[in-house]
């Protein structure tokens, strides 16, 4: 008895605390009670009734005192700005003409050079014909019969000149007629196709032009301007130009692009491709790639995260 009321003794000054507390929260005004309410009518109030049984999550147990809100989820702020600059030039000149705002996500995205191989090795394996083939024993020339007894001769035994072993007999194991396509997923050629540009962005080799119209079809005068603009090297250095335009085309060639096209189409290493079928070997395979006002548009609708 007498230990029962040493332990009553330590334990009344916490009781009488928690007594308190909860007599001030009964008094509390309704005005305070309200407040949350007032500033947000969708949400409850912060502060509950004492008898309230409402659970705040599953693992939270019964409603105390105080029920406060689950804090919300914090999102990251990029520091970054969403675009960056670039330089759009004449074609034939090659000087500034204004500056544009690209964006960032497309032609400043991380280079991830594993998803690059990976899609380079899916686009290869795409143009590969898959016609190589090689005779078996029942489609080369040549007689089933028994080429010698089976026994007696004190040599390996034989059947057919057909077999793989025997001059002009069948190849085992050879190849087949088949399709060396793989499957790849489109997000990972996406963000290949995004890493190829940032690359070409960050080394100064992707140029911005208004437009790629040309007065003349000659051969000459095009390749004149590829190496004025310093896009093609010097003819001492007996190297061919290395140089990918991609003009926005909604037809096979537009009557305003006609003179570009049969202008390249003598001029190794200069190619034209639309830039809704860009590939990311055909622009990896270049050192220059040129893009028209329209093409940088619907690359960036193309390629801008959603």
């Amino acid at each position: 008895m007498q230990h029962t009321k040493q332990v009553a003794a330590r334990l009344l000054p916490a009781f009488r605390q928690v007594f308190g507390m909860t007599q001030a929260i009964q008094r509390c005004p309704q005005q305070i009670r309200g407040l949350a309410s007032e500033s947000k009518p969708s949400e409850p109030s912060v502060l509950r009734p004492i008898t309230s049984k409402r659970r705040i999550a599953p693992s939270a147990g019964e409603i105390s005192t105080l029920n406060w809100p689950l804090p919300q989820a914090v999102r990251a702020v990029n520091p970054f700005p969403e675009t960056i600059q670039a330089w759009m030039m004449d074609f034939e000149t090659n000087e500034p003409v204004d500056i544009l705002d690209v964006q960032r996500s497309v032609f400043a995205a991380p280079i991830r050079s594993d998803l690059v191989h990976r899609v380079v090795t899916y686009e290869r394996n795409m143009k590969r014909q898959g016609t190589h083939n090689s005779r078996t024993r029942s489609e080369v020339r040549g007689s089933t019969r028994k080429v010698q007894p089976q026994k007696g001769l004190g040599m390996a035994r034989h059947g057919t000149r057909r077999a793989p072993q025997f001059v002009g007999g069948a190849r085992a194991h050879g190849p087949v007629p088949r399709s060396h396509e793989t499957q790849i997923q489109r997000k990972v050629w996406l963000m290949a196709l995004r890493s190829v540009l940032s690359a070409k962005y960050a080394q100064d080799q992707l140029v911005i032009v208004d437009n790629m119209e040309i007065d003349s079809h000659k051969t000459g005068e095009l390749s004149r301007m590829l190496l004025v603009n310093g896009w093609s090297p010097l003819a001492s250095t007996e190297r061919s130009p290395s140089v990918m335009l991609m003009p926005f085309m909604d037809e096979a060639v537009p009557s305003e692009l006609r003179n570009l096209e049969i202008a390249s189409r003598n001029i190794p290493g200069v190619s034209i491709m639309n830039p809704s079928d860009a590939e990311v070997y055909e622009i990896l395979r270049h050192q220059f790639l040129i893009l028209d006002r329209k093409a940088l548009d619907l690359l960036e609708g193309i390629l801008k995260p959603m």
